[in-house]
């Protein structure tokens, strides 16, 4: 028994001094590829501008410039330039604190240096941290910090941010929180609380980067903002999510904007939403543009024969991204106020086009006259009135209860019923819109609109 422990305690010991360096070789190469691909993008150049190995290790220290100017001239042509430091230590026993085991663990540190001219933080911290351990079955486990930080006059504080990850064969998931950010101006000041970040997405690292769609979910949540004394937002979101029809290698992408309470001055809202939807997206088209846009970036140095060629490919495969004819959809535009509330939706869809010539495309007039169009809006009596009294008294500079503003709302809600473009029922006012062909029509009211 003893002669067995004995044998394995010297496997174990003799794993953790060979293994790393058979790691060591397989890292550095990824990392120069890295490099290789920011170096080769537009605008951005990457050096390594130093490598020092140990047996257990090693650290890279890398320059990364952006070019402004390449990406549009009329920017500043001054480069922004950091230092990044890429340390790493091989495993496989690496007592990190995202594991006691793995390949390796790699920090990548923005020390900022040039910013703490501007900004206090822990001297002992780098401004951006992010920690990669990379796992013996190939999965990926992440954690990044931007560290409690304020600006020199005290009138910037920032409670510091962190999130973790991890990337497998097949998904992709993230989670950061940042607690408070606060700016104290001469005139304004702004206060945001208990931002939240999560994503996931269904597909591995290697679909991802080609482009085309896959299922994800991302959601950025502020569950507070003050600006000044009299405004306030709370319950603050964007949602965003895509998938991908496996059968009809259709993409769609949702993006919800919520807000569950906004107060400013005497004005009072709830529950307002917005969710916008792109449906029946062709995967191929965008999967053909990446690769294409790749190979471009790659070929051209200069950014504009980059594009150049961009919109030549644009031109040359638009059919291939209308044929599947796309939708852009309001599918829920609607909130609460004190005096009642609204509801909206609109659904567009692209008709059928043949064999469009560029120089039609680039016609409003085609656009107008292939695009199908249906909204509808729904708005409680009460509401609409307050509504129309508030713009009425702010064009005429008058107290919204004046008898004058009162009337003149009345005036006209009444001239918007008699003339058909609102209807009364229930006590709500609603209107249909319809678009097609060319022409437009206000609760069955047709009128052309070229």
């Amino acid at each position: 028994m003893k002669k067995a422990l004995i044998l394995f305690a010297f496997i174990l010991v003799s794993a953790c001094l060979l293994l790393p360096k058979f790691i060591a070789p397989k890292h550095q190469e990824k990392v120069v590829e890295l490099i290789d691909i920011i170096d080769k993008t537009p605008g951005y150049s990457a050096q390594i501008i130093s490598t020092d190995f140990a047996w257990f290790g090693s650290e890279n220290k890398v320059i990364l410039s952006l070019d402004m100017a390449q990406i549009d001239a009329s920017l500043s042509e001054d480069k922004v330039q950091i230092e990044l430091t890429i340390d790493t230590h091989y495993g496989p026993l690496l007592l990190s604190g995202q594991g006691l085991l793995g390949a390796y663990e790699t920090d990548i540190r923005l020390e900022g240096s040039q910013q703490r001219t501007l900004f206090n933080w822990d001297e002992d911290q780098p401004l951006y941290l992010l920690s990669v351990l990379g796992g013996i079955s190939g999965n990926i486990k992440l954690a990044d910090t931007v560290p409690m930080l304020s600006n020199l006059d005290n009138t910037f504080q920032f409670s510091g941010y962190t999130g973790t990850g991890a990337l497998t064969s097949d998904s992709f998931t993230y989670q950061g929180a940042l607690k408070k950010m606060e700016i104290m101006g001469d005139y304004t000041s702004i206060n945001a609380e208990d931002f939240a970040l999560e994503m996931k997405i269904d597909s591995g690292l290697k679909d991802i980067t080609k482009g085309g769609f896959y299922d994800s979910t991302t959601n950025l949540s502020l569950n507070k903002l003050s600006i000044d004394t009299n405004t306030m937002l709370s319950g603050l979101a964007i949602k965003m999510s895509s998938n991908l029809d496996p059968t009809t290698q259709l993409g769609r992408i949702e993006i919800a904007y919520l807000l569950k309470e906004f107060l400013s001055g005497d004005m009072k809202a709830n529950d307002l939403m917005l969710v916008t939807e792109l449906n029946k997206l062709s995967n191929a088209f965008f999967l053909e543009y990446k690769a294409f846009s790749d190979q471009a970036l790659t070929n051209h140095n200069a950014a504009h024969a980059a594009y150049q060629s961009l919109f030549v490919f644009l031109q040359d495969n638009i059919d291939t991204l209308l044929a599947a004819k796309p939708e852009f959809n309001i599918t829920d535009l609607s909130g609460t106020f004190p005096e009642g509330r609204f509801e909206a939706s609109l659904t567009s869809t692209l008709g059928d086009i043949g064999d469009a010539s560029v120089e039609e495309l680039a016609m409003a007039e085609f656009w107008l006259y292939h695009t199908l169009v249906t909204a509808n809006i729904e708005v409680d009596e009460v509401l609409l009135t307050s509504v129309a009294e508030r713009f009425i008294a702010y064009q005429m500079r008058a107290p919204r209860n004046a008898p004058e503003i009162k009337q003149q709302a009345r005036i006209i809600i009444n001239n918007l019923l008699q003339q058909g473009l609102i209807r009364l029922d229930n006590g709500r006012y609603n209107t249909v819109i319809n678009i097609q062909n060319g022409q437009g029509s206000i609760n069955n009211m047709t009128f052309p609109l070229m």
